[in-house]
């Protein structure tokens, strides 16, 4: 086939039980001018019997099989290192596209040439299919702190792919959240709030429910690393909330006085008042934890006198 104008990579690791909608809703798309990549990240599973299957009847699948259990962040890289469209987009193997998806984000990047990337709301399902809920991300261009990232609906210019040299493999969990907060310091994002163009499996065995806590701590860390990017793009407000959520992360969470002390001095230079509204804020969260530690002591200490 001549080159796509989209190029679509799908990993999977013993996906057996949902990838063949997750495959059929790309195939069904109204935008047929587009590759799918599919990279089975070494399956233990039938998964590769009914990827060939699918690759046997749509000359659009490509199949590249991993040496080896690369995870998901080198998997996508490996995807894109094969990829030939002018626009990259990725899919898991649990949730699945409205037909319409590719065309309309495609339309939006078309006609307006100063956006490099789009991304929409989901629709939230269940293990049955079931709509349980909306997630919605905000607009990044009117308040990155109150962004939730781009999503899992998604189309970007493959620049954008060269210029962030890839998925991060050691942004495992967050590999999304990292790419496109680098990418977002360089491009420019489009946000299209609809929620019908995707729908997002929420189950057991997905890794963002195994591992909430992880992901909130490595978010946290990639953050930092992302911050010097940061603080060139956005406006001294954003800035401000950035240096808050830090400090109280560390103050909190950590416990590290030194991180603490070193946000509080940058929220300083931005803003006094976001000073004065952290320590406080601080100092309830951690008074109240050792009130609750405490209490629970003394509680413990009665039930312990009083046992029979």
């Amino acid at each position: 086939m001549a080159n796509p104008a989209i190029s679509i990579v799908l990993p999977t690791y013993n996906g057996s039980k949902y990838i063949r909608k997750s495959i059929e809703s790309c195939l069904q798309q109204t935008f047929t001018n587009f590759e799918l990549i599919i990279v089975n990240d070494c399956s233990s599973d039938n998964t590769l019997f009914i990827i060939n299957e699918y690759a046997l009847k749509d000359e659009r699948i490509k199949i590249i099989n991993n040496e080896y259990n690369k995870k998901l962040p080198l998997s996508l890289n490996k995807g894109f290192d094969n990829a030939e469209g002018g626009y990259f987009t990725w899919t898991s193997d649990d949730n699945y596209y409205a037909p319409e998806a590719l065309q309309k984000m495609f339309d939006v990047l078309q006609n307006n040439k100063t956006a490099d990337l789009i991304y929409t709301d989901y629709y939230i399902v269940d293990e049955n299919d079931k709509i349980t809920g909306t997630r919605k991300f905000g607009d990044v261009n009117k308040s990155f702190n109150q962004w939730l990232g781009a999503g899992a609906c998604f189309l970007y210019k493959k620049e954008i792919h060269s210029e962030n040299n890839g998925y991060n493999p050691a942004a495992l969990l967050i590999e999304d959240y990292d790419f496109f907060t680098r990418a977002f310091i360089k491009f420019q994002f489009v946000y299209l709030p609809i929620p019908d163009l995707y729908y997002y499996r929420e189950h057991s065995a997905s890794l963002t429910e195994q591992h909430r806590i992880t992901v909130n701590d490595i978010s946290k860390i990639f953050l930092e690393r992302n911050l010097n990017g940061l603080e060139t793009k956005l406006p001294p407000y954003e800035k401000s909330l950035v240096y808050r959520k830090l400090a109280v992360y560390y103050a909190v969470t950590k416990s590290n006085r030194i991180k603490y002390k070193e946000y509080l001095n940058k929220l300083r230079q931005t803003s006094l008042s976001q000073v004065f509204v952290t320590v406080l804020y601080v100092f309830a969260k951690k008074t109240m934890h050792t009130l609750l530690i405490g209490f629970s002591g003394i509680f413990y200490f009665f039930q312990l006198l009083f046992k029979k």
